[in-house]
């Protein structure tokens, strides 16, 4: 039996009458293993949907961490280019500590951030097979604070991944931003499991879908509608966007596996003698 995603991102577009599904919505699911495509074809909201799927497939809360690294005010490199190449150096320094453990590589995304006064300082999320203590001595620039990851019981790793996202666009101050809002500010390794796209006919009817899209993301019959045409996954929350210039509707819905009710049993005993 397939294990199924725990997260997973479907889309749904408006019907186009020169479609052949007909009278049934076109739906693209993206759940695991998709090649990582150009930067600068996305816009910035695909981008960063990208990064969360990506950071959801890899990564778990209690488990990994979450690595925060500036640098001091006498050691400040004097460009980009230099912040990237001293991350990397401390990433290949890690990678040896690995290896003499009997550790393979680590695995990793490195956000690069500049705050709005022009600082450069990283964010890294990395598995936590490596001790927090090792992991923050490696780092001889700065600051390395790392700390495990949280995952909400409902939202899994949304928090950080928003917060990571959040820094993307800023440039050094007099830097000519020759690059697009949504250029890659991360790098992510070897080794990461990809998301990947699968198109399927949805079972959502041209008359149910018009009775529902106006509806608030957060109606019942709404998100009922969601779940049913994706059995086994709950909706974590839904996005919808009206194009004017091809008068056509996008529905954007996070989802997660549904519990099983074993667990959920487990759970709610757990609740009730805490």
């Amino acid at each position: 039996m397939n294990r199924k995603a725990e997260f997973m991102q479907v889309m749904y577009l408006d019907f186009d009458s020169s479609s052949s599904n007909g009278d049934h919505l076109r739906r693209g699911r993206k759940i695991y293993k998709e090649s990582m495509p150009k930067q600068k074809k996305l816009n910035e909201k695909r981008a960063r949907r990208y990064f969360e799927a990506l950071v959801e497939a890899n990564f778990k809360g209690g488990r990994d961490l979450v690595l925060h690294l500036t640098f001091r005010k006498e050691n400040y490199p004097e460009s980009e280019e230099e912040a990237k190449k001293r991350a990397k150096a401390f990433l290949r320094n890690i990678n040896g500590k690995r290896k003499r453990r009997g550790l393979g590589n680590a695995r990793y995304i490195i956000v690069f951030e500049v705050s709005k006064t022009g600082r450069f300082h990283f964010h890294i999320i990395m598995d936590g097979e490596m001790d927090r203590d090792t992991v923050e001595a490696t780092w001889t620039h700065g600051y390395c604070n790392a700390d495990r990851l949280k995952a909400d019981s409902r939202d899994g790793l949304s928090a950080i991944i928003s917060y990571l996202a959040k820094g993307g666009g800023n440039l050094p101050s007099g830097e000519e931003n020759e690059r697009s809002k949504w250029q890659k500010r991360w790098i992510p390794s070897r080794g990461l499991v990809r998301p990947w796209i699968s198109e399927a006919k949805s079972s959502i009817s041209k008359k149910r879908f018009a009775s529902i899209v106006e509806l608030p993301e957060d109606s019942e019959l709404f998100i009922s509608a969601i779940e049913k045409d994706n059995k086994g996954y709950r909706v974590q929350s839904i996005e919808k966007s009206f194009n004017e210039q091809t008068g056509r509707w996008y529905i954007f819905c996070r989802m997660r596996v549904k519990e099983t009710k074993d667990k959920e049993h487990i759970h709610r005993k757990n609740t009730v003698s805490g």
